[in-house]
């Protein structure tokens, strides 16, 4: 699997757990938690259906410091799955940093 497929699978499963159809997840956040994460993660979600894989990558590293002050109040399955996100993202620009200016960009 690629990085930027990791990516896409981390990034897709943040989404998932928390912007879900009937918000139940999202309701039972904690308010600070939910106010530093919904918009950054709709970004997210707008980049996995529309973007690039550097526009997601620039989405990530956003929803990844807007939640960072928050981590400590989040449930434990979105601190894991936020963890590997973090992880993805750093693979990705890994890559994206051995390939070179120019190279295999979209």
């Amino acid at each position: 699997m690629s990085a930027e497929e990791k990516l896409r699978r981390a990034a897709t499963q943040v989404v998932d757990l928390v912007l879900t159809e009937d918000c139940a997840y999202l309701d039972a956040l904690p308010d600070a938690v939910e106010i530093e994460v919904v918009t950054p993660l709709s970004a997210v979600g707008l980049a996995l259906d529309e973007g690039t894989a550097n526009e997601l990558a620039k989405a990530v590293g956003l929803f990844l410091s807007c939640a960072a002050p928050v981590a400590r109040g989040m449930p434990a399955d979105l601190t894991e799955a936020v963890a590997e996100l973090r992880a993805g993202l750093r693979e990705y620009r890994a890559t994206r940093a051995l390939e070179g200016p120019g190279r295999g960009r979209r």
